[in-house]
């Protein structure tokens, strides 16, 4: 297998190359594609209008890093892609609760309709278990403190369902 890293990096997160990881990863960015480039959400209109508050380079120089999981390639995060990568999964896991979810139902539903295998709700389940899982573990397994510190200032580890 495969690892996407740069050696002199830090790694704090591996994900290999398995059906779930690939699974949840084509999700999360999925659901960004949908979100940010769709004109039926305001995320495509704000971006546009302002460019300073999303880089789009570097949301996709990391979606093209992260998507090698789907080529068989483990994907390594440092301690700032993990930061990125988590707030990509908690603005998705927020897309699958209350108001948007409503919105984000109508639209994937609708143009998931020729797909018998697509279930909106069973796959909205698997993401909020599967990223609640990953922070869980990930706290859990990390020993370094200073690391943990420095993400809990950034990120808001629960999920309100």
């Amino acid at each position: 297998m495969n690892t996407v890293s740069k050696s002199s990096e830090f790694v704090i997160l591996r994900l290999p190359s398995s059906k779930d990881n690939i699974h949840f990863v084509s999700l999360t960015f999925g659901i960004m594609q949908y979100v940010f480039y769709d004109q039926r959400f305001l995320s495509a209109q704000i971006k546009t209008e302002h460019p300073e508050k999303f880089d789009e380079r570097v949301y996709e120089s990391f979606r093209e890093k992260a998507l090698k999981i789907k080529e068989g390639h483990e994907v390594s995060f440092t301690v700032n892609e993990f930061l990125f990568f988590s707030k990509i999964v908690d603005f998705v896991s927020k897309c699958f609760i209350g108001e948007p979810n409503v919105k984000l139902k109508v639209i994937l539903t609708n143009d998931h309709q020729d797909n018998s295998e697509f279930d909106y709700d069973r796959e909205r389940a698997y993401y909020l278990n599967k990223s609640t899982k990953l922070f869980e573990d990930f706290r859990r397994s990390c020993k370094n403190k200073a690391i943990l510190d420095a993400l809990n200032r950034d990120l808001s580890w629960k999920i309100d369902i």
